[in-house]
């Protein structure tokens, strides 16, 4: 069995990991080595006997065979990308006017941190929580992580998880292992909270590099319910309708970015195909009187009519499962 980790960059991952390692703490094969490379994942995820716990952010080039549908479970996570790019920014420790930001690196931060959203969503089995909310409410992160995972809880170890995993005890930890890089158990690095604030990225991006990252990702912000804040955000979502957000366990999942299907080619054929199916029926009724040998003969072509528009009929009204949470 393999457990991933695999949030958008700054958006709760690293909380997610720490509320998982605890709910998963003594479980029959558990593991959760530090720089693990992706190619190890499936081995892991068709044993039944092991239980690797491993963490991941989406990169341009992971190769999608490393990621199973089956025999994986996702835990994935996403922020509004504007404080993903302001949060890397300050993380790095890069002010207005550094060579290593400006417009056109926060477009290609956020078309990443996009491309992973869709990438990640695509799996088999998949836990989503957007950052701004299951930061504000720890107790029902753990539950709704604890539902998904099949772990059974009590109140009192919610509640000591929750406190485990306060924004006080991260920070202490992060003054702890301000020497020493990364705490491999905890994955709290060094600079880990710099501000996570909903739209902070207002005191850290500049007029530029917001209209850069809109350009690119205003249907995104608009369909997860983030404010589009630029003139070009705004005619880029203008006539747009916002689908509706589905809940599961008590933790907000993302909206689905795939339209309704159309009805594809084959499927226009199904009332076609009966009303020729009809068609031929009666004509062998009638020539069950006038012409009998004609009869048979019509009996096959509407039943030959018949089936394949039963079939695509069928297709077109088969439901359509969430692809975030099979």
């Amino acid at each position: 069995m393999l457990v991933l980790v695999c949030g958008m960059h700054r958006s709760g991952s690293t909380l997610v990991w720490q509320v998982t390692r605890q709910l998963l703490d003594g479980r029959p094969g558990l593991r959760n080595p530090h720089g693990i490379p992706s190619g190890d994942f499936p081995a892991a995820a068709a044993d039944p006997e092991d239980l690797l716990l491993a963490k991941i952010h989406y990169r341009h080039g992971l190769p999608e065979g490393d990621f199973p549908q089956e025999g994986a479970l996702y835990l994935y996570t996403y922020r509004d990308v504007r404080d993903v790019v302001a949060s890397l920014f300050r993380k790095a420790r890069l002010k207005e006017g550094s060579p290593r930001r400006g417009p056109a690196t926060s477009r290609t931060i956020a078309r990443r941190e996009i491309h992973g959203d869709a990438f990640w969503l695509q799996r088999g089995s998949v836990w989503a929580g957007r950052y701004e909310e299951i930061q504000g409410d720890l107790a029902g992160l753990v539950r709704s992580l604890a539902d998904f995972l099949s772990v059974d809880v009590t109140d009192e170890r919610v509640a000591e998880i929750a406190e485990f995993v306060t924004l006080e005890q991260q920070q202490e930890r992060v003054w702890q292992w301000r020497h020493e890089g990364v705490n491999p158990d905890l994955r709290v690095t060094a600079n880990h909270i710099t501000d996570g604030r909903e739209g902070a990225w207002r005191d850290t991006l500049t007029t530029d590099e917001l209209e850069a990252i809109e350009d690119l990702s205003a249907v995104w912000l608009f369909e997860r319910d983030y404010p589009v804040e630029t003139p070009l955000g705004r005619r880029k979502t203008a006539g747009l309708r916002k689908p509706r957000r589905h809940t599961s366990s008590g933790t907000p999942q993302p909206v689905a970015l795939t339209p309704e299907p159309r009805r594809s080619n084959r499927q226009r054929w199904a009332f076609p195909l009966l009303a020729t199916s009809a068609l031929f029926a009666l004509l062998g009724l009638l020539a069950t009187v006038a012409v009998p040998a004609v009869s048979p003969v019509a009996w096959v072509l509407a039943l030959g009519c018949a089936l394949p528009a039963g079939y695509l009929r069928g297709r077109h009204g088969r439901a359509v499962v969430p692809h975030w949470r099979r």
